[in-house]
């Protein structure tokens, strides 16, 4: 039963009681008590010995208002208490300590260190400060240094460790002296081993893509023509390196863990025609000429033999496929095919023709109403390449309807002569498939030397299907197979053909399109109802070129000196990262995804993506 004392027994309130600061606090205080002040009706509070004595107030008057001073939490009738808070003679109040553990173990990010943090050695016994009586407190502690409970040991601190299972490379020694004199700031003690990174495949390329391209925008000094400056290689030269991969060395953090190395990447590298691949890893030329790298995934290097056309290409030769570089001294003329897998040379002009070459196309008269393309658009416009990837797709369609085809058969117990099938089905659903095929054939027949070894077993089965009926009895799944895997090492076969750092260089372009696998470089007269699509940049580099009533797109950079236009279909300059402008008199801009109207004037701009993007 709580006491309830009188107003004479308020001094013995003050006196000093008995009390096991870890047994919960007794409100056992008055409802009210006496004060100077008879007028003085608010609730009071008062501590003495880690009690809390409350009165409640009089008729008219406030409860006393209570908060803490950490570490001290308060809790209100088992809530804790987080804001000045009133209480009456009838709630419970108890108080606790919350302190931060006297040390703490962390590991970094990388689990390569793990930290030890001392906050305190002895732990002592807390007490509330006494107070006298009040309306309004905040309780605040103090540790009792007459009261020491436990003293932190190196023997706890390695169990924990070893809890955590941080055993590798443990500093004992740093952990003595953080427990006799901490600082209170993570000092490590234990320490893992980074994994050494390995080293990938270096290919250093000993010749320049774009110097190889050469240059023939110039005669000889006498005026008349020469052969075309193509930088080259003599035999025994040194073209390429490979430096080995270095594998890395696994490492291992705090726990004991392997850290493994991350992989190192390889370059595949493969030696073809005149080139030698030696122990060391260099690639030799094993003769003179041109040294070019293709490929992707695999770089493969060679020395692209070289073709001469000391005369102008008529139309009553149409097509010219060479698997090298190709040099025309005079004129390309109409309805021409040229497709070079390497350079194309051109000393003369080029009307209404179409180039294809897997490298770069360099030319030193005007070009009219014809088609250029040079690196991926080369590969990707190379007749042969997309003659014989169309007719593997078409032939994978026709071998699967034979199966099922045959199948059906079959099943109704009739006889199967897979050539009937496959004549039937040409014959019916796959006429395309041999539309194409007199086209590929002739590709093939008039390329010298060839474009791979098996040439003429592709050409064997080409006419085999070009006229199934005569070859009924010899044609099943394996004879299809067999063909379509050919027509596949063709397409890919010219697609590795694709040299790096192509460009096209031409003096001028009327009603033409010209798209490059790298740069284009207008050095004359410029453009008049071209379109130029480049993956590297666009320059006109001439002060006297005009661009006009054309549209260029370049990954990177644009650099034109006048651009107009005399008709309704204004220029169109699309750039990646810049464009560069002496003179624009109308059209459209877009440089980095940000486009705009050209309705007035523009002289000497630089313009980026960030000045579109601020007119926005």
């Amino acid at each position: 039963m709580t006491h309830r004392p009188d107003r004479n027994d308020v001094k013995e309130l003050t006196r000093p009681l008995p009390i096991d600061p870890s047994e919960s606090i007794l409100n056992n205080a008055p409802e009210s008590l006496p004060s100077d002040d008879t007028n003085n009706k608010d609730g009071i509070i008062i501590i003495q010995n880690n009690q809390f004595f409350i009165t409640s107030p009089l008729s008219g008057g406030k409860p006393a208002v209570v908060s803490s001073v950490p570490p001290v939490v308060l809790r209100k009738n088992r809530q804790i208490i987080t804001t000045p808070t009133e209480v009456l003679s009838s709630d419970r109040l108890e108080w606790e300590i919350e302190e931060p553990a006297p040390y703490e173990i962390t590991v970094s990010e990388d689990k390569l260190s793990a930290f030890l943090t001392v906050r305190r050695v002895e732990q002592y016994a807390w007490r509330l400060k006494n107070c006298a009586a009040t309306n309004n407190i905040a309780v605040s502690a103090e540790q009792d240094k007459k009261a020491l409970l436990s003293t932190l040991r190196i023997e706890q601190v390695l169990a924990d460790f070893d809890k955590k299972s941080i055993s590798q490379n443990l500093n004992i020694p740093a952990i003595y002296e953080e427990l006799n004199r901490p600082t209170g700031r993570p000092v490590r003690v234990a320490e893992g081993t980074a994994p050494k990174p390995a080293i990938s495949a270096r290919l250093d390329i000993l010749f320049s893509g774009e110097d190889a391209a050469a240059t023939i925008s110039h005669t000889g000094e006498d005026g008349e023509r020469k052969d075309p400056d193509i930088p080259g290689v003599q035999a025994g030269d040194t073209i390429a390196i490979k430096h080995p991969l270095v594998e890395g060395v696994p490492g291992y953090d705090v726990y004991g863990r392997v850290l493994p190395a991350a992989q190192p990447e390889d370059i595949q590298i493969v030696a073809k025609e005149y080139t030698q691949l030696l122990a060391g890893g260099q690639i030799v030329a094993l003769r003179a000429g041109r040294p070019r790298m293709t490929g992707s995934q695999i770089k493969s290097f060679d020395i692209p033999p070289l073709h001469i056309v000391r005369d102008d290409i008529k139309s009553d030769t149409s097509y010219i496929a060479f698997p090298g570089d190709v040099v025309v001294y005079g004129d390309v003329k109409e309805q021409m095919f040229l497709e070079a897998a390497g350079n194309v040379y051109i000393f003369g002009s080029v009307r209404e023709a179409t180039i294809s070459a897997t490298g770069s196309i360099l030319i030193r008269g005007n070009v009219t109403g014809s088609k250029l393309y040079a690196g991926l658009y080369g590969v990707l416009n190379n007749r042969g390449y997309h003659l014989s990837k169309q007719i593997m797709e078409e032939g994978i369609l026709l071998r699967k309807a034979a199966k099922v085809l045959s199948q059906k058969l079959a099943t109704r117990q009739r006889p199967v002569n897979y050539g009937q099938v496959i004549q039937l089905l040409l014959d019916t659903k796959y006429k395309q498939f041999t539309l194409l095929i007199p086209e590929l054939l002739n590709i093939l027949t008039n390329i010298k030397p060839t474009y791979h070894q098996d040439r003429k077993q592709l050409v064997r089965l080409l006419e085999v299907f070009l006229r199934p009926d005569q070859f009924i009895g010899l044609l099943n799944d394996a004879v299809l197979e067999s063909f379509l895997k050919l027509l596949r090492d063709m397409y890919t076969y010219i697609a590795r053909l694709e040299e790096t750092k192509v460009r096209i260089d031409l003096p001028y372009s009327d009603s033409s399109i010209i798209h490059s696998g790298g740069n284009i470089t207008l050095y004359g007269e410029g453009t008049r109802k071209s379109e130029l699509l480049s993956d590297g940049d666009i320059a006109y580099t001439s002060s006297e070129a005009v661009c006009e009533d054309s549209n260029l797109e370049a990954t990177g950079a644009i650099t034109a000196q006048t651009v107009g236009g005399t008709s309704e279909a204004k220029s169109v300059l699309k750039a990646g990262k810049r464009l560069v402008l002496h003179k624009m008199s109308g059209g459209s801009i877009s440089v980095g995804g940000y486009s705009e109207e050209v309705t007035r004037s523009l002289e000497n701009a630089v313009i980026t993506p960030q000045t579109l993007q601020r007119r926005q």
